[in-house]
């Protein structure tokens, strides 16, 4: 039964991590396609694998926004990349991101729940952020480790970062942090996110 799954397995062409061509603690590209194509109820597989890093990250915020079980994925994202770092077969980090006129926008993140774990998603994170046509979107938390430990730069220009979002995701720009954060930085913002009004954003990272 078991030859007869994976059989099957192969002839949908579907995947698991251990399926690709990677190297222990070297982060690799993931083809989304092989991402849609492992979306199969009966197996774990590679979208099995992704979504568990997700769920695990976004866990204390009550999950993703966008991504509530392995089959949605890899909805609109199309850049994916992640790492193993230990010693069983499986991812322990990525970061996913759509590609857009201003660059690659880093969109979802994962990791593990262990250190190694989480320090390999916000090393990336920093690393992808300070190259050129890299931003995101962030808060809370990640935003504050960007801006602190690493330094990231923000985008200052509301017009700059309206015109990014598209007007379909109107700003309510702030300027400075509401409570006195992060003086020198004015690029705080709050946008309706999923539902959700006011939500506190600020745009980090080199977009063109």
């Amino acid at each position: 039964m078991k030859l007869l799954l994976e059989n099957w397995r192969e002839y949908l062409n579907e995947k698991k991590w251990e399926d690709l061509d990677t190297d222990k603690g070297q982060w690799t590209e993931i083809d989304p396609a092989d991402i849609k194509a492992s979306r199969d109820p009966l197996n774990v597989d590679l979208s099995d694998q992704l979504f568990d890093l997700i769920q695990t990250a976004y866990a204390p915020i009550g999950g993703n926004y966008d991504y509530k079980n392995s089959g949605q994925l890899p909805g609109d994202e199309d850049v994916w990349v992640a790492v193993d770092l230990d010693d069983d077969p499986e991812p322990d980090a990525l970061r996913g991101g759509k590609r857009k006129s201003a660059g690659t926008k880093l969109s979802v993140a994962g990791h593990d729940g262990s250190k190694a774990g989480k320090d390999a998603y916000i090393n990336k994170t920093a690393e992808l952020l300070s190259q050129s046509g890299h931003y995101a979107e962030m808060s809370k938390s990640i935003a504050h480790i960007m801006l602190k430990y690493y330094n990231v730069p923000a985008v200052e220009d509301s017009e700059k970062v309206q015109s990014i979002l598209g007007t379909n995701k109107p700003i309510n720009w702030l300027g400075g942090h509401p409570e006195g954060k992060y003086p020198g930085i004015n690029g705080w913002y709050t946008r309706e996110v999923a539902g959700n009004k006011d939500v506190l954003k600020i745009m980090l990272g080199n977009p063109k």
